[in-house]
């Protein structure tokens, strides 16, 4: 009986383990929830596809058509499209030889393939052309090394669902299909799901990521909007330069039509000469870092674009000497110093003048100074751009931010974007007006106290500066993420790491306050006397500790790197603190006058030129790499001079001018005319 019982027993345990298997085969995870909102169905297996890398060319498919579509037309299309085939009819032809096919080259990162988006756009015959640009995930079984160079190293690590607007899809796979109009992302999907499984292929086709020639896009009010003020701006600016005599106006409108001048505001742009309100180094250290966060943003734009030779891209951004890229976020914790330093700087000015502090002119100012440039970029981003050009990845890295901004604009209104995550934010790279402009306001009653008691608003920036720190540390232990960006962050992870840290003004307070502190020690002015050999050592010990603070988590960007928390944790709570130590005492040395044989550098005026133009370039630089990104037609080869491209940085320069001249220093003249209490009002006749 007991012999029976036991057989009866584990007869059960095997039953409920098969069972718990089948479920786990059949019913899989979020199966549907992500591919609801754009109307297709995603057909990922839980356990990863595998796939046969040496069948694949002969079974991998040549024609791709919906002969099984959801609706009458795209089966009949489909149908035709083949028979065409057959007769070698010209409009067939082009639009099989427009779908993409296995190349030669995909062990060495070869794998994305966008096919000919113009001829598959041009087939207008019996059937009109639809391009559409489809991801695969593809894993190979048991072979790692060849897994591994199909997808160019796990630079960084992807799936097909992630958000690629922003953030590269970089170890997923770009397939550019062409299909008859009438078909629709979902019957592609299905069609290439069915003749992808002996290959064990995941497929996605988001509907967003297919297009036709000459879309007709809805004229939203918003649109309206943005060409309005566009054409007011035009309208000002012609007016303004061709009325411009040389002359100061004598009524507010007057004034108001010479800052839209052209040719005055040219040649104050160019007017490089020295003011007496000028803080020494503050023109080099933003320039220096405006040009290193410039390369570290093309990097990343890089990283969207196919290449025949993509893993030596991973190859040399898996190099020691990458860390200086990877470590951008103290590119911008730099800024964030400067921020600090130039608003502790002038609202102790403020202080020592008047006694007290008028918020409400200092926010308008604030507001003056930032919101109308982010403003154009924003209106021209989510309404103009999208209308201006085309390509394969021009849906998503274009089309799909410019849907972000017109759901999530009214955040950066409020200047509270970076709350929400970089998948809702408008303009990502804009976190940082949204960090900037919060700790402002809280340094307005910190400095009233700091000027009022030393001790004791001292003790309260030391208590914040160590909250904060503490808050990083802590953030990366409880979400396992970087603040440096590892060899083989996967998306999820950076995104993770934004949210919980590097877009929130608690987390990023340290560096801001230790510019804070900078201006107030600054301030006392007291004559110091220092050798030259201490001299040389202060200058040794900032340009050590600024460079232990950028090098030292090289071993986390090499290949292979396993991801630990402690490194992570480390280089997140005390980067900030070093790296602003290593600028306070350089920025302390050039203020005293002991830059030494670097003082012409310092002072130089292409750094003068560069300050001017700095908000331009920072808020230019992603629509222009992007608008790169999104009409790029086919795979390059990659060299490391491509981090340099010469016509592209010309552009980014002179859109930057232009913007300064056109918009923000207009505006910034607006608040002096009409808010500024330092400059009369003339009553209007």
């Amino acid at each position: 009986m007991a012999t029976r019982a036991c057989i009866v027993l584990c007869a059960l345990v095997i039953c409920a383990y098969a069972a718990r298997e089948c479920i786990e085969l059949t019913i899989k995870d979020n199966f549907l929830s992500d591919s609801i909102f754009n109307s297709t169905i995603l057909k990922v297996k839980q356990e990863g596809a595998r796939v046969n890398i040496v069948g694949l060319w002969d079974k991998f498919p040549k024609t791709v058509v919906p002969l099984n579509g959801t609706s009458e037309q795209c089966r009949r299309e489909s149908q035709l499209f083949l028979d065409s085939l057959d007769r070698l009819e010209l409009w067939a032809l082009q639009m099989f030889d427009a779908t993409a096919k296995p190349p030669s080259g995909i062990l060495s990162g070869n794998a994305n393939q966008y096919g000919d988006f113009d001829e598959c756009l041009a087939v207008d015959g019996a059937v009109r052309g639809k391009y559409c640009l489809a991801s695969l995930q593809v894993t190979v079984d048991g072979h790692e090394a060849i897994d591994n160079m199909v997808h160019s190293g796990y630079f960084i690590r992807s799936n097909v669902t992630d958000m690629g607007h922003r953030l590269p899809r970089y170890s997923s796979l770009l397939w550019g299909v062409c299909i008859p109009s009438s078909c629709s992302s979902f019957d592609l999907e299905h069609e290439l799901a069915d003749k992808l499984t002996d290959l064990r292929i995941s497929v996605k086709v988001h509907n967003t990521m297919c297009t036709v020639k000459n879309v007709v896009r809805p004229y939203s009010f918003g649109k309206s909007l943005a060409i309005a003020f566009f054409l007011a701006i035009l309208l000002l600016l012609s007016l303004g330069t061709m009325l411009d005599d040389g002359k100061e106006g004598s009524t507010n409108f007057e004034k108001l039509l010479n800052g839209f001048s052209l040719k005055r505001n040219f040649k104050k742009l160019f007017d490089l000469s020295d003011t007496t309100d000028k803080v020494k180094g503050v023109d080099a250290m933003r320039g220096i870092n405006m040009i290193t966060l410039l390369l570290a943003h093309k990097s990343m734009a890089m990283a969207h674009n196919p290449y025949v030779n993509k893993t030596t891209y991973s190859a040399v951004f898996g190099m020691p000497w990458a860390v200086i890229g990877r470590s951008a976020i103290l590119y911008t914790d730099s800024f964030l110093y400067l921020s600090g330093f130039l608003n502790a700087h002038n609202l102790l000015k403020e202080l020592d003048r008047k006694g007290t502090i008028d918020v409400k002119e200092r926010l308008i100012s604030r507001w003056f100074r930032l919101f109308p440039l982010f403003l154009s970029l924003m209106l021209f981003c989510t309404y103009i751009l999208p209308d201006v050009n085309n390509g394969p990845q021009w849906n998503l890295v274009v089309e799909e931010h410019s849907r972000v901004c017109v759901k999530n604009m009214w955040k950066s209104f409020l200047f509270i974007h970076n709350y929400f995550g970089f998948e809702d934010m408008c303009l990502t790279h804009t976190h940082q007006l949204g960090i900037d402009m919060q700790l402002y306001v809280a340094t307005l009653p910190l400095m009233l106290l700091l000027w009022k008691s030393r001790r004791l608003g001292l003790a309260l920036m030391l208590g914040i500066a160590v909250g904060s720190t503490v808050l990083r540390y802590l953030a990366i232990h409880w979400y396992d993420i970087s603040m440096f960006v590892y060899y083989g962050i996967s998306v999820n992870k950076l995104l993770d790491a934004a949210r919980y840290s590097y877009i929130l003004p608690t987390h990023r307070a340290t560096i801001y306050l230790i510019g804070v502190l900078m201006a107030f020690v600054l301030r006392a002015k007291k004559s110091t006397s220092l050798t030259d050999n201490q001299v040389r050592a202060l200058w040794g010990v900032s340009f050590a500790v600024g460079l232990f603070t950028l090098i030292s988590p090289y071993q986390m960007g090499l290949e292979g790197y396993k991801y630990e928390h402690l490194p992570a944790a480390l280089f997140a709570a005390f980067s900030p603190v070093l790296w602003g130590l290593a600028m306070g005492i350089g920025h302390w040395a050039i203020c005293n006058d002991y830059a030494g044989i670097g003082t012409s550098f310092i002072e130089s005026r292409v750094f003068r030129f560069l300050n001017k133009i700095a908000y331009g370039v920072y808020l230019t630089q992603f629509p222009i790499f992007f608008y790169n990104v999104g009409i790029q037609r086919h795979s390059e080869y990659y060299s490391p001079l491509l981090l340099f491209p010469v016509p592209e940085m010309l552009l980014v320069l002179v859109i930057s001018i232009l913007t300064t001249v056109a918009i923000e220093m207009p505006f910034n003249q607006l608040y002096r005319i009409y808010f500024g209490k330092s400059q009369r009002k003339v009553k209007e006749n």
